[in-house]
């Protein structure tokens, strides 16, 4: 089974790194594709690509959180079809695969060839921060998700979000949860996987992975010393991070 991953990334070159070195690590046979909203730290991003052997895809206009995270979704399908995969990967900066019983999961996912598609499902929330509370209202979560090739085409995927953007006029519309989840529901039902491993971290201490919001800016860091990197790990909102400069709703699809 022939697994391409696609990071969708935008500003954090540190995750960025750490994500690549990951995949590497525990997929050496996969190739990458970093999917690169334009920042001022794109040229950096591009210049790890290079470093390290990955693809790099940016594009000329910024398009905004959810949409750039829709694009990478898009361009992962692209990039797994182009090179002849069996499964496309969509993974999100700061979601990092930690351990190598990750590689397992995924194949053991896609053996069953009944499954079209996976992701994680809804996050168990017990005494966490506000942020953790409110990822848990979904029941699908969008940081990592896998598409089996020749299952649904690029434009599928796009005519699935911009039907979406014009059919509902709820605030929550163009959040890439929803039409994620939608691929589950409309587009699968019944032929899809929502995947407990990439859910909630088991055993917490020694997870298989690393979520933003289900880990601590220490693991990231002690995982970085492994490949002998430092860098910066920030787990706060983007409207933190990036104050007046934050756009979320798509800029262009």
């Amino acid at each position: 089974m022939r697994i391409a991953f696609t990071i969708s990334s935008y500003r954090l070159t540190s995750f960025v790194r750490l994500g690549i070195l990951q995949i590497k690590s525990l997929f050496p046979d996969s190739p990458i594709l970093v999917s690169d909203d334009p920042s001022p730290e794109s040229p950096e991003i591009q210049k790890t690509c290079d470093e390290l052997g990955c693809a790099y895809r940016g594009a000329n206009k910024r398009r905004g959180h959810f949409a750039g995270d829709f694009q990478s979704l898009v361009n992962s399908l692209i990039f797994a079809e182009a090179i002849e995969c069996d499964v496309a990967v969509k993974v999100s900066q700061r979601f990092i695969f930690r351990k190598p019983e990750a590689m397992q999961v995924i194949v053991d996912t896609f053996d069953n060839n009944n499954i079209m598609a996976a992701t994680p499902g809804q996050p168990k929330i017990t005494g966490q921060t506000r942020t953790a509370s409110g990822f848990g209202a979904f029941t699908t979560l969008s940081d990592v998700v896998f598409l089996r090739v020749g299952a649904m085409s690029a434009e599928q995927l796009l005519h699935l979000y911009r039907g979406r953007l014009i059919r509902e006029t709820v605030p929550w519309a163009s959040f890439i949860e929803c039409v994620v989840d939608e691929i589950h529901t409309i587009m699968f039902p019944g032929r899809t996987k929502k995947i407990e491993e990439f859910t909630n971290p088991n055993p917490i201490h020694d997870p298989i992975y690393l979520r933003r919001y289900q880990a601590s800016e220490k693991m990231y860091h002690e995982l970085a010393a492994k490949h002998n990197m430092g860098g910066i790990f920030p787990l706060n909102e983007w409207g933190q991070i990036e104050n007046r400069d934050y756009f979320c709703r798509p800029a262009v699809i």
